[in-house]
């Protein structure tokens, strides 16, 4: 870049072939040269700091020499239209990509790079093909968020997610377009929506019922969506006929981390993967009470300045046809070790290896001060423990990968929760050396359950020598169920970690009934809180030993 500096242009309007004005935010190098273009396609208003100077640092990739543009997605903002979660980004990316190609002082290559719905955007375009679109940097997003926040048939759905993205990221904006903005209401609601998430039925969420009664929030929560179009925005079996190099970056302590991962693996083209501690609002190296160092600077093996470099680095390669610093497909920031790893795949295949490890019981697990054990070897016996589930005292959401109002992702104790009569803890005797887990962690659960759905939380933490407990990794799960009051056997993956518990800590699993407000709550009676809201306690059961031994599956570093 010329001596010249930055030259920033405001609101520069792209038509599109049906008319409508999408309005983007320019820097460019002020020398009159011409340079590749990096594009961030967001409904979440291009003027907002975060997407300046935060997120990645805008200036220094135009000193870097490209041209940055920020642009309101359709129907947001500054923009013109109509907007609907997900389903014009496709095409929409795809004039997007071929009219920043065009711009007077575009070399004609373009890259796109955001995160989380901005993340989207990228695969969508990259779906249609744009013949100037030469790389990609989608960060902890997903190749099906309209699936993610819809729920698959049959299983728990994370309607806190829903609830706190529509009111808080969403619908201040499309009032204002509407023209019938109610501020004081408005801020009524948002101030108070941590509360609201308690509310229920979700279906019939109070704050947008109010506030805006046609919001597509109900067709989401009401399944309302055709099936030709959920499987429009779906992109996952798409993105395997697709070349452009994509640099995927996902966080230990995302919300769409198994996401990132699962559009990693399916994803064919050229691909890059990095995964920080980090989470969805900050990629600082604070993860919720933990900090882990060389999180924020001095980030992989060659010790990077900072994630905006990565990017630099990487479409310095795709857009300039320079070397790629970079020479391993996988990064990984190892939790316990506080360094970086470069690896040659994900997932591992080689120098992991799966360890079993087992819940033994005598059936007081309740508490982490009852008798759940983790151990290398089952009970010769059958065992079960009562597992209390009540609608009115679910068990409160911490810490992990969550995006709602009111709670922070990360890690954080959670031995007061494990304190619960309504949570089973298994714990390992102190280790004797470290432990290092780096891959998904399985569990093979017997069950039983009082009526025909069954919930089930299951959470890994690393206990330390004061025994503070903090979580490692966690899922939620729903099952139908056939026969009521019967054994049944789950296969569950709770997720994907990098972590080392140190020697004298301790390996444990607490197994809950309820995750709320994160999910909706089963009321015992067949239904849940997404479309009900009264319930009754019930008692579910977990088998330990015998031909029902239920267990852990690790994936353990090779010494």
């Amino acid at each position: 870049m010329g001596k010249n500096g930055m030259k920033q242009e405001k609101n520069v309007p792209c038509t599109l072939s049906d008319g409508t004005i999408l309005r983007s935010d320019v820097y460019r190098p002020d020398d009159g040269e011409r340079y590749p273009v990096l594009m961030l396609r967001l409904p979440y208003d291009k003027e907002t700091p975060r997407y300046y100077d935060e997120y990645l640092e805008v200036p220094r990739m135009v000193q870097a020499g490209y041209v940055v543009i920020l642009q309101d997605v359709r129907g947001r903002f500054a923009s013109e239209g109509e907007f609907y979660p997900f389903i014009y980004e496709g095409r929409d990316g795809y004039e997007a990509v071929e009219w920043a190609a065009k711009l007077p002082y575009s070399n004609g290559k373009v890259g796109l790079f955001g995160m989380s719905y901005h993340g989207y955007t990228q695969l969508a375009a990259a779906v249609e093909n744009p013949p100037s679109l030469k790389a990609i940097a989608p960060v902890m997003t997903g190749a099906d968020l309209m699936g993610n926040f819809l729920g698959k048939e049959g299983m728990p759905q994370a309607t806190a997610n829903l609830e706190t993205w529509v009111l808080g990221s969403m619908l201040e904006d499309e009032l204002k377009r509407k023209g019938n903005f109610d501020e004081e209401k408005f801020n009524y609601y948002l101030e108070n929506m941590a509360e609201w998430l308690s509310y229920a039925p979700s279906n019939e969420w109070r704050p947008i019922k109010d506030l805006d009664p046609d919001s597509y929030y109900f067709d989401f929560i009401k399944g309302k969506l055709s099936p030709e179009l959920t499987e429009s925005t779906n992109l996952t079996k798409k993105l395997k006929n697709i070349d452009i190099p994509a640099l995927f970056i996902g966080g230990w302590f995302d919300a769409l981390l198994t996401s990132t991962l699962e559009t990693y693996q399916t994803y064919k083209g050229p691909r890059m993967l990095w995964v920080g501690p980090w989470t969805h609002e900050e990629m600082t190296g604070r993860c919720g009470d933990k900090f882990f160092n060389n999180g924020a600077e001095n980030i992989g093996v060659d010790n990077i300045k900072d994630p905006t470099e990565i990017h630099i680095m990487w479409f310095d390669h795709w857009l300039k046809d320079k070397p790629m610093p970079m020479k391993k497909p996988v990064y990984l920031y190892l939790m316990g070790k506080a360094c970086w790893e470069a690896f040659d795949e994900w997932p591992m295949k080689q120098g992991v290896k799966p360890r079993e490890v087992f819940l033994q019981s005598n059936g007081l697990s309740q508490t982490r001060h009852g008798d759940g054990k983790l151990s290398l070897q089952p009970l010769p016996t059958e065992t079960r423990s009562s597992l209390k589930l009540d609608p009115n005292n679910p068990v409160p959401t911490r810490g992990g990968g969550v995006l709602i109002a009111g709670h922070e992702s990360g890690t954080f104790d959670v031995s007061d929760i494990q304190d619960r009569d309504d949570v089973l803890v298994y714990t390992s005797t102190e280790l004797d050396k470290d432990l290092s887990l780096l891959g998904s962690i399985k569990a093979n659960i017997w069950v039983s359950a009082p009526t025909n759905l069954f919930d089930i939380s299951l959470r890994l933490s690393d206990v330390d020598e004061s025994g503070r407990a903090y979580n490692i990794v966690d899922t939620f799960h729903r099952e139908s169920v056939e026969n009521v009051n019967q054994p049944f056997y789950l296969e569950i993956e709770i997720g994907s970690t990098s972590y080392t518990l140190k020697k004298g800590h301790r390996l444990r699993l607490d197994i809950a009934a309820s995750n709320a407000p994160l999910y909706d709550i089963n009321l015992n009676n067949g239904t849940t809180t997404k479309t009900h809201k009264e319930g009754k306690a019930a008692v579910e059961y977990i088998y330990q030993g015998g031909e029902k031994a239920s267990k852990l599956i690790l994936p353990l570093v090779n010494e």
